[in-house]
């Protein structure tokens, strides 16, 4: 920031890792600079779990739009959540950045005029939250976490065509600071490294197929392997390891993704936004099977940006057997200079940079919103306590 100016940010977030690790990573640099921040998620579980662990100061509204019918949630959103409204009269935040989900939704729509409501899509599809936000125009700005999450129609309707940006997903810093080898080792007597993120929710097929896969592979390759496996099928994913007799480390959730980022020389797993956006970050190939039914078949549209650049090959779940998994990864470690020139090509400065360019991007739409309400009573006069 070129200006002393102190802003007073509400991120609405939560739901799933990838709209919480984005928030808390933008969180931390907003507050790095000076301003006071809050992140407004629902209280799930898994918020509670993954913000207990990061120093962020957290407030949790009660969705009124989850486990709702479509129908239910179109009329819910017409009407404010007197709680999140109360609340944002009290504090009257500057800017309130909505990461997508449930919190993101009600708190964007009870948002009065003069706050400045930017919104975040992590996805190559935008969701039907954000299309909401934008459509009712209750959204000043956006930003695309991928290339071209919205349509013309949405970006028609912003006010100016600089107010609707591709600027990245942002990054936890831990996968940040990862030094990988760009000279990847070419030396066929070496063990490939192999990291396989199966997941929770639909990545059966994953941890079915994969070791049987490399079971195939093991004729010509040697392999290291670091399943993640999820809960589920922690147990069957470790005993089909060891029938086959690789000696691979299977963990049900890993802690640390960072460092199985930084060992492996290969990732398969699913192509949700995060995942996309971490590989790209550190130029880590990919075999990517996209989960068949997200939303809009979104992550198929995720994986396809790294497969149009050459980073990463694409299985679709409807086609994933061992022996095309087999070839896949064989293919990759074979041929001359493949492994190299997916790395190359998968490496994106964009998500680098992405929490500082979206940082800056909402300092400067803020300062726009308020040309746009000379006659409010600024500066903002703000209590958090």
């Amino acid at each position: 920031m070129t200006e002393e100016k102190k802003y007073t940010i509400l991120i609405a977030s939560g739901g799933t890792g990838g709209h919480i690790f984005p928030a808390i990573a933008l969180a931390k640099k907003f507050r790095l600079d000076g301003h006071k921040v809050v992140i407004a998620g629902t209280g799930n579980e898994l918020e509670k779990k993954i913000f207990s662990e990061h120093d962020v100061e957290i407030k949790y509204f009660k969705s009124r739009l989850k486990g709702s019918s479509s129908i239910k949630k179109f009329f819910l959103s017409l009407r404010i959540n007197k709680e999140i409204k109360g609340y944002l009269e009290k504090h009257n935040p500057d800017l309130i950045l909505g990461m997508g989900g449930y919190a993101s939704t009600e708190i964007c729509l009870a948002a009065k005029t003069e706050t400045c409501v930017i919104i975040h899509e992590q996805n190559s599809i935008a969701g039907r939250t954000n299309k909401l936000l934008l459509s009712t125009k209750k959204a000043n700005a956006a930003i695309e976490g991928l290339p071209g999450s919205f349509s013309w129609l949405n970006k028609f309707m912003m006010t100016f065509s600089d107010d609707l940006v591709f600027l990245g997903n942002p990054i936890r810093e831990e996968i940040l600071s990862i030094k990988r080898n760009t000279k990847l080792s070419l030396d066929s007597s070496k063990s490939k490294k192999i990291f396989i993120m199966g997941g929770s929710q639909g990545a059966r097929s994953i941890n079915i197929n994969v070791p049987k896969a490399l079971k195939l592979l093991t004729r010509e390759l040697s392999v290291e392997v670091i399943h993640d496996s999820g809960e589920t099928d922690f147990e069957s994913v470790k005993s089909a390891y060891k029938e086959i007799n690789i000696d691979a480390k299977v963990t049900d959730f890993n802690p640390s993704i960072e460092n199985a980022y930084q060992w492996a020389d290969l990732f398969i797993g699913r192509a949700g936004a995060m995942t996309v956006s971490e590989i790209s970050a550190i130029g880590l190939p990919s075999i990517l099977i996209p989960y068949p039914y997200a939303m809009d078949n979104h992550q198929f549209y995720n994986a396809q940006f790294l497969e149009n650049k050459g980073g990463a090959l694409i299985i679709k779940d409807k086609d994933l057997n061992p022996e095309i998994l087999a070839k896949k990864i064989h293919s990759i470690f074979n041929e001359d200079r493949k492994l190299e020139s997916m790395s190359e090509a998968a490496f994106d400065m964009n998500f680098v940079d992405a929490t500082e360019n979206i940082v800056n991007f909402c300092y400067k739409t803020i300062e726009k919103h308020r040309l746009f309400h000379l006659h409010d009573d600024y500066p903002n006069q703000t209590s958090w306590d």
